[in-house]
């Protein structure tokens, strides 16, 4: 629907020849070929690509088609977004079509790559080749909306947004969604019927709990519409619903709920009188269904756009105002489009590709003040709710602080698919990120929480020259975090969820480690160990000093002061023994059980370590007088702060798993020692710090 490239049919000129010396079968390709440049320059990609695509099945001598067809596939359909090939076409375009870098940086910002867009349209700027200050004008208002949509997704608001089922949502449009509180159902209009791809029809569907929707029917009694008028309203005091019908003048007709078939009755007129008022199809009806805003076709013919008025009805006459300019500071020079009003006249939301938007048509909303009689300048509602695509048909429910709306940004089913969002509560996290081998903290660098429900949603942080890291997220998710560095490497880290409100005086504190530490916790993961200890060992023992290779690794001195501690525990020549004789095991040997391994995080336990957690779980529940301490233990890899709390993370993980599975947590003793009390030398990985990474299981 975009196409701030005002006038960009210009371009063309600059691809025209003479074909008087074409042969018919030629010449029907070449105009062909023109079709498809018009229609591309006009911005109607997905228009152009069936153009293009005819025009290489026909001929291969147009060595621009390919390139144009990877752009104009890249800027119209939502599921392709692979942009190797446009990268690819670099050396040799780049050097022909000095506009590859102004349709490079508009991809980019597509695939919400900002910085990388905002580059690409400054080297499309600072060639030396003649531009049209037109043209210029373009690129320097894309590198605006990148601008703004970074800022605006580094500081995403309160919101969350939730894309509607598939059969819901499909590839083909679904437009103007209507929800009833009441009846839990939602009405929308799409195009689905390939056979009639240009007709919309009313579908509704019921919601059925758990964000689940009933299989879409049609309400054919309604009304059909087209792309252009493709719009509904309902006013919820009276239930009815309102749709545009061109007429002269055009008019409004409504439906009333009915207990017929298709629960809608027949549309009828809903004021001959308004007709004088020349409605257009985008349209909204308040509450009292005596005022009117819609979007009105203004400017030229040939580059046209969209503002909005109102019209109010007298109350004593019963006639209809002429329509008058809605708010001059809240027309631009662009479109402004789908006003809703909320129920107390108070708020407006609209769609407009002007202002400070990402990129498309964003929803921007503005505040009524009653002493001055203004609206408040047009402010974005930010992401998730906006995209560098198109949003519209903003609409709020009753309990306005959640409702509905279309896009069709990226990981949509295709064309236009319906949202819900609804306000979050969010709570602040803040910590340290640190290298894991070093202790030392990380700097340079940004750390990411993305929701991984919605992977285009991310809450940041910068982290200053102590490691640290301050941000709000929302509460109830669970997030992918990463870390990006200033070179714009990035290093995944666990995953990490808050499930605790609290709001944003809680703060929740959260330590992460990188480097070194991330990379051995990766590869450690086939070579963790569960080891069983029997008897018991109260405090942490003193470190023996770290033997050389060739000499025997020699036992560490235990304290024994409690009575319950009779035999020594031999730090040599393990032997398995099985968990369900643990608790009558003598402990003048230890047992080795193997393959106990963790997530990334050190917070959650692995499946593939449920068979050793099976058996210790059978243990407790078999022995309900036993107490057992967990004690987990590293090697000599990083710093002894690291170690220490790495080890004793991994000690909660197996006491956690064993409290979720119905284990009193009294029963149950976590402990971290860290490098404390290695099985072996720590110069070696095999037999060495392999064998000192691991978890010991302590009868007390």
């Amino acid at each position: 629907m975009y196409t701030a490239m005002a006038g960009s049919r210009r371009i063309l000129a600059f691809f025209l020849i003479s074909i008087s010396f074409l042969g018919v079968k030629a010449q029907n390709t070449y105009k062909m070929y023109i079709k498809a440049e018009e229609t591309f320059f006009d911005e109607r990609f997905a228009e152009a690509v069936p153009l293009y695509e005819a025009v290489l099945e026909i001929d291969s001598v147009y060595e621009d088609v390919p390139y144009r067809l990877e752009i104009a596939k890249l800027l119209s359909d939502r599921q392709y977004t692979d942009i190797s090939q446009l990268v690819a076409y670099e050396t040799v375009m780049s050097k022909q079509d000095k506009f590859y870098y102004y349709w490079k940086g508009r991809v980019l910002l597509t695939e919400y790559k900002f910085e990388e867009a905002i580059s690409s349209f400054n080297t499309f700027i600072k060639r030396p080749e003649k531009k049209s200050p037109l043209i210029i004008k373009e690129a320097e208002k894309w590198i605006q909306n990148a601008k703004t949509a970074k800022n605006l997704f580094d500081n995403p608001e309160d919101y969350e947004i939730h894309l509607l089922q598939k059969g819901v949502n499909t590839a083909s449009a679904e437009l103007s969604p209507v929800f009833f509180a009441d009846k839990e159902e939602l009405l929308f209009l799409s195009n689905r019927d390939e056979s009639k791809p240009d007709e919309f029809l009313i579908y509704h569907t019921r919601h059925e709990g758990n964000r689940a929707w009933s299989e879409p029917s049609v309400v054919y009694n309604v009304g059909k519409f087209t792309r252009d008028n493709a719009n509904i309203e309902v006013v919820d005091e009276d239930g009815r619903l309102f749709q545009f019908r061109t007429k002269k003048g055009g008019d409004l007709f409504y439906s009333e709920p009915t207990d017929s078939k298709d629960g809608w009755s027949n549309p009828q007129e809903f004021d001959s009188k308004i007709t004088t008022t020349h409605l257009s199809s985008h349209f909204f009806i308040n509450e009292h269904e005596d005022r009117i805003i819609f979007a009105k076709e203004v400017g030229s013919k040939k580059e046209p756009n969209l503002d909005l008025y109102e019209s109010f009805k007298d109350p004593q006459s019963g006639k209809w105002s002429k329509p008058s300019v809605f708010a001059n500071n809240i027309n631009s020079e662009y479109n402004e489009d789908s006003p809703f009003l909320s129920a107390d006249e108070k708020t407006l939301y609209f769609a407009s590709d002007g202002h400070e938007t990402m990129g498309g048509y964003d929803i921007f909303k503005c505040e009524y003040n009653e002493s001055t009689n203004q609206w408040s300048e047009p402010v974005n509602l930010g992401f998730p709710i906006n995209s560098p695509d198109d949003e519209i048909h903003f609409k709020l429910n009753p309990d306005q602080r959640s409702g509905y709306f279309t896009s069709n940004r990226l990981n949509t089913f295709g064309d236009y698919d319906i949202f819900f969002f609804w306000e979050v509560n969010t709570v602040r996290v803040r910590g340290r990120v640190l290298n894991g081998a070093t202790g030392e903290p990380i700097t340079d660098a940004r750390i990411f929480f993305r929701p991984i429900e919605y992977t285009d949603l991310y809450y940041f942080s910068e982290i200053n020259a102590q490691g640290e890291y301050s941000t709000q997220i929302t509460s109830d998710d669970i997030f992918k975090i990463e870390i990006k560095f200033d070179d714009n490497s990035i290093l995944e880290l666990e995953e990490f969820e808050i499930h605790e409100t609290g709001g944003t005086t809680t703060t929740h504190i959260k330590d992460f480690y990188v480097g070194d530490l991330s990379a051995a916790v990766v590869e450690e993961d086939d070579s963790e160990e569960i080891i069983i200890v029997a008897g018991g060992v109260d405090k942490p023992v003193e470190q023996p000093s770290t033997p050389t290779p060739s000499e025997p690794v020699t036992k560490p001195t235990i304290d024994v002061s409690d009575t319950r501690v009779e035999k020594e525990i031999r730090y040599s020549e393990p032997s398995d023994v099985p968990i369900a004789e643990l608790a009558d095991y003598d402990g003048a040997r230890k047992a080795i059980t193997r393959n106990i391994y963790f997530q990334f995080d050190d917070a959650q336990v692995r499946d593939s370590s449920l068979p050793v957690l099976n058996d210790l779980l059978n243990l407790m529940r078999n022995k309900p007088g036993l107490i057992i301490e967990i004690a987990g233990h590293t090697d000599n890899i990083g710093s002894k702060a690291i170690n220490n709390a790495v080890s004793q993370r991994r000690a909660q993980a197996v006491k956690n798993w064993l409290v979720k599975n119905g284990i009193d947590a009294s029963r149950l003793i976590a402990r971290g020692y860290g490098e404390q009390i290695p099985l072996a030398t720590n110069d070696d990985e095999f037999e060495g710090r392999e064998l000192n990474r691991r978890i010991e299981i302590i009868v007390r």
